[in-house]
């Protein structure tokens, strides 16, 4: 049996499994919601002949084999009749509703990719950070008033109703908690939250790389890791123009959201004695640029090669059909490409741009660095007035 065939029969096992709910009944009928959203892309590769199934298209369907499996333990859980009790002295049960949800989200990004335009944008909005937040948040209301309805309607000798009330006091704490978690993922889980940073929110951890116009660093950012680039020597020291220009470009930033474009998360500016202190809060790529990885690592296998070369093409492709007027990059090459640690391909070097370049200082060229000849299409060798067009990016 294929994956594809297992994905369909778990999704079809706990939709039967839901109608023998008995408690977290709301939180179950929205999984199960989005598990059914989550089908229309895969309906599109059930499809196609399975040998025409991407490495990568076979990781997210083993993904979201994975986040189907869990899902199915919590339906079946609370599905039994001895977990109304046990319901009631539940010490994890958001937490565990959270993870699976977080992990539809990641692959539901993925699977987007699949879809035609006129259907991606409604099925994006379904797995939106926000939307989702919101109606965790119902839902998580309405199963703690189904606790309230049972505590309200069993009468206990008095010993056991102090435990229950004990019980309940343990339960709100944990929906306290899974309410705050939810709203930490509102304020990072999306592009259109790309926003100033107030330097108490960042940890730093360590520092990556010093160059003549900045400093590098490994941190971390409402428990998410990122790189943290702080500028020196600004070229301006006026925040309000900063803040001018980021507002503005951020606004081009929202049309923008895939797993192969970097993923910005803002900008910090401490202004500390007269003079400001600019950084760029991004997402952290663990092995650097493609180029790093090409030079330190050789013997990469041909699969690992290939998925990175997918991923890059994906990211272009992103940023060239976003918007009606094709937007180009307007310097491509492998050090514009950053790899996570799991050999994701991000195409950065466009997000905020203009912000960046009203803050730093122009670099002395590297000229032990590949050359920019090598990436420059033939017809734009031939001819240096020949328009940059996006076959000259593709290229």
């Amino acid at each position: 049996m294929d994956i594809v065939e297992r994905v369909f029969l778990v999704a079809q096992a706990i939709h039967a499994q839901l109608e023998q709910v008995k408690c977290c009944k709301h939180q179950c009928q929205r999984l199960v919601e989005r598990i059914q959203i989550l089908l229309e892309p895969v309906r599109v590769l059930q499809a196609q002949p399975q040998q025409h199934i991407s490495h990568h298209e076979e990781e997210l369907l083993r993904k979201l084999l994975q986040a189907l499996g869990e899902a199915q333990k919590l339906v079946m859980k609370y599905s039994q009749a001895s977990w109304i009790q046990k319901f009631l002295r539940a010490r994890s049960a958001g937490e565990e509703f959270v993870w699976v949800n977080e992990s539809l989200g990641d692959v539901a990004q993925g699977l987007s990719l699949l879809l035609q335009a006129e259907q991606k944008q409604p099925f994006l909005q379904a797995f939106q950070a926000k939307t989702c937040c919101r109606q965790d948040a119902e839902d998580l209301r309405d199963d703690r008033a189904f606790l309230d309805q049972v505590i309200a309607s069993t009468e206990e000798p008095e010993d056991v109703a102090r435990e229950t009330c004990a019980d309940r006091q343990c339960v709100e704490s944990k929906v306290d908690w899974v309410q705050s978690e939810l709203n930490k993922i509102v304020n990072v889980g999306k592009r259109e939250d790309i926003t100033e940073i107030q330097r108490e929110h960042l940890t730093f951890y360590r520092h990556l790389q010093d160059t003549d116009t900045y400093d590098l660093y490994e941190g971390e950012y409402l428990k998410y890791p990122v790189a943290i680039q702080t500028f020196k020597r600004p070229l301006t020291t006026d925040p309000a123009k900063v803040r001018d220009i980021f507002v503005k470009e951020i606004q081009t930033l929202k049309k923008f959201e895939s797993p192969n474009i970097l993923r910005m998360y803002g900008i910090c500016i401490e202004e500390k004695d007269g003079s400001p202190c600019f950084s760029i809060v991004m997402e952290y790529c663990k092995h650097g640029t493609l180029r790093e990885v090409l030079s330190k690592q050789p013997h990469l296998s041909w699969e690992v090669r290939i998925r990175m070369a997918l991923g890059a093409a994906r990211g272009l492709y992103r940023l060239h059909q976003t918007e009606e007027k094709s937007r180009l990059h307007g310097c491509i090459c492998s050090s514009k490409f950053l790899v996570a640690g799991d050999y994701c391909v991000k195409l950065s070097g466009f997000e905020l741009c203009e912000t960046e370049s009203s803050i730093k200082r122009r670099a002395k060229k590297n000229w032990q660095q590949v050359s920019m000849l090598a990436y420059i299409a033939p017809e734009n060798l031939m001819d240096i007035n020949c328009p940059y067009k996006r076959p000259c990016e593709i290229y």
